[in-house]
């Protein structure tokens, strides 16, 4: 009896412990959109040389079968499309907006870099095993222990717009995360106005 009294003990205890573990794990990020439609101050220059960083990701896009995006699109994508899944896709199809963007880079990238002051949330569903650590901390991702890692803050536009760039180039300097606040956002465009600024300059 005295065994059976414990056991239960340490159940009910067991089960509340995770309750308030799930309880514990919330979103507390905050969210923001400034409007950004001044798309020719990010604008490609019409000739340059890529940077090492930039090459080195070409580079590692070249498979057996030529140039690989990663996620295939339709014929007749085009960068309206690659913006409305970046914009709202609730599930990975942005991964078809991220090849597109890649390829049409002259095309794209000033409407991704504009996106890094749109901090809206529009989350994720049938993610997998896809680890995103901001995601799991405020409990809108499950860890299972293995999984693909995305540093960027995809669940929300700015972290999408920010991982295509990264990937795209190869650089680092203007990563999103969940904690992105209106201030480094306008910190990142500048960022990236400073580095097309040097590709002209090269």
């Amino acid at each position: 009896m005295t065994k059976l009294l414990i056991l239960s003990i340490l159940l009910i205890s067991s089960v509340c412990s995770n309750g308030q573990e799930k309880q514990q794990k919330k979103d507390t990020f905050i969210y923001f959109s400034i409007i950004d439609t001044n798309y020719s101050k990010y604008a490609l220059p019409t000739y340059f040389v890529k940077p090492e960083k930039w090459l080195q990701a070409d580079k590692e896009r070249k498979g057996e079968m030529g140039d690989w995006y990663g996620d295939t699109y339709p014929d007749g994508f085009n960068l309206q499309n690659a913006l409305a899944l970046i914009d709202t896709a609730k599930d990975l199809s942005f991964g078809a907006a991220k090849s597109w963007c890649i390829k049409n880079y002259t095309i794209a990238f000033p409407y991704l870099i504009a996106r890094l002051s749109d901090k809206r949330k529009i989350g994720l569903n049938n993610t997998a095993d896809l680890i995103i650590w901001d995601r799991i901390a405020s409990g809108d991702l499950e860890f299972y222990g293995h999984g693909g890692v995305i540093t960027e803050d995809v669940f929300t536009v700015a972290g999408r717009a920010s991982w295509i760039l990264d990937q795209l180039t190869g650089e680092e300097f203007a990563v999103v995360h969940g904690n992105l606040t209106e201030q480094q956002s306008e910190k990142f465009k500048l960022l990236w106005v400073s580095y097309i600024k040097k590709l002209k300059n090269n």
